[in-house]
């Protein structure tokens, strides 16, 4: 019956997509996002909805006359995405052999750069940013509300393990955190009631979806935005009210397994499970040691070979005693640890570089904003918390191999899309009178 549902809507999706670019672009985005194919069990498990969806948007991009079509111009963050990626394909190239993801690694990012390097030429106003964040939030937040309400109906027994795109239950945990801001803003400036209260329940929702997971990473990441919005946020007491409310229902339903678990983040220096990423951190760091320009390529601190070869080495925690592993080729648990074994010093250097610009992105947009007036305001309100996702994501993939995980490449265009958007309306860029201000 679900895949029927499902044949059934990309019958009326695909023509739809045919006419409209944006519409497609959107579908690619959700499709990616959602994972649509973990959630089917029969004969449409094996259609490509994210392939289909890229060149359906590609082939109308080219033949279909989009009036809001922005003309490609490169700018801080496309240059960034360019050399990370054209660095990785070399990373690739040079890698150790015989590992098993390298390729496909590769093949997802590059696929995602993709996605992000269009988003400046078809997210051309407010409406179609606002329509990105909605795509986002209904795809990622989806997961959430179903394992909230799982977590609900169960008093708090309810295990949530994610979906295999997005890992482990700390994967899934951190992605969950990731959505929560853009919840947030959509609570703020939908103007239906019903849309309002719908978004605040999806939020309260993805909270219990996190609790359910069990992972202390995404209880850093829910004090990580809690920091955020209470310090940055220029709504702070609705933020007060809102995290407020969320920790009350931490409190009556976290089951006492979650709260002995959470307690153990006090003692992380003698907790083995966390001393064993630090061991992780050690070998990735030695092999970037040993390939500091191309690294050991993708994945390659799961290589057995690889790891063996270098599990003796201190590389640049050689002051931290670790235990030894039993097992060897395990996650690389950092998403900075992650790019350095990869891709090398040079590979994080361009990695944190991209980080970084996100960060001043939002802090150009906040003034630009200002020169705008009250207008622009949702645009100042929006920046704040695609920075809080971004911040999540650096605190709490410190501890998680997040590294080329789509949604902080995606929001790092949005910022960059948001600036142009400013820039555009305040006639600071040369544009076509059809993208000014009365297209906003």
């Amino acid at each position: 019956m679900r895949d029927l549902m499902v044949l059934g809507a990309l019958l009326v999706f695909i023509p739809f997509s045919l006419s409209n670019v944006f519409g497609a672009y959107l579908l690619w985005g959700w499709t990616g996002l959602i994972a649509l194919n973990s959630y089917l069990y029969g004969f449409m498990v094996p259609v490509p909805f994210v392939q289909l969806f890229a060149l359906l948007t590609l082939a109308t991009l080219l033949w279909h006359k989009d009036i809001e079509k922005r003309k490609f111009e490169p700018n801080r963050t496309t240059t960034l995405f360019a050399i990370f990626v054209v660095h990785g394909f070399f990373c690739a190239i040079f890698a150790y052999p015989n590992l098993l993801s390298n390729w496909m690694i590769y093949g997802n990012l590059s696929k995602t750069v993709l996605f992000c390097v269009l988003m400046p030429i078809l997210a051309t106003s407010r409406f179609r940013i606002h329509s990105i964040v909605v795509m986002i939030s209904l795809a990622v937040g989806f997961h959430g509300v179903l394992d909230g309400l799982k977590f609900l109906a169960s008093g708090g027994a309810h295990k949530a393990a994610g979906i295999g795109k997005f890992g482990d239950n700390n994967h899934y945990a951190i992605v969950l955190a990731m959505v929560i801001p853009l919840l947030y803003y959509l609570y703020q400036y939908s103007s239906g009631r019903l849309a309002r209260w719908g978004f605040a329940a999806a939020i309260l929702l993805n909270v219990l979806a996190i609790v359910a997971t069990g992972s202390r990473g995404g209880l850093v990441g829910l004090t990580a935005i809690s920091l955020w919005i209470i310090v940055k946020s220029r709504r702070r007491w609705l933020g007060i009210f809102a995290i407020s409310v969320c920790a009350l229902l931490i409190v009556q339903l976290a089951p006492d397994t979650w709260s002995q678990r959470m307690q153990t983040i006090k003692t992380a220096d003698e907790d083995t499970s966390f001393m064993s990423r630090v061991t992780a951190w050690k070998v990735s760091s030695a092999i970037a040691l040993a390939n500091p320009v191309l690294g050991g390529g993708f994945r390659v601190v799961q290589s057995h070979s690889v790891w063996d070869q270098f599990k003796s080495s201190p590389g640049l925690l050689g002051f931290v005693e670790t235990p030894v592993l039993s097992r060897s080729g395990v996650a690389a648990h950092s998403i900075w640890f992650e790019v350095m074994g990869d891709m090398g010093f040079v590979g994080l250097f361009i990695f944190i570089a991209m980080i970084i610009n996100a960060f001043m992105t939002g802090r150009e947009i906040r003034a630009l904003a200002e020169r705008g007036g009250t207008s622009w305001r949702w645009a100042s309100d929006l920046s704040d918390l695609l920075a809080a996702i971004m911040f999540v994501y650096a605190v709490s993939g410190s501890l998680l191999s997040v590294a080329y995980f789509e949604l902080p490449y995606v929001v790092m265009m949005l910022l960059e899309v948001i600036k142009l958007q400013l820039r555009t309306a305040l006639n600071l860029s040369p544009v076509k009178k059809s993208l000014r201000l009365n297209h906003v």
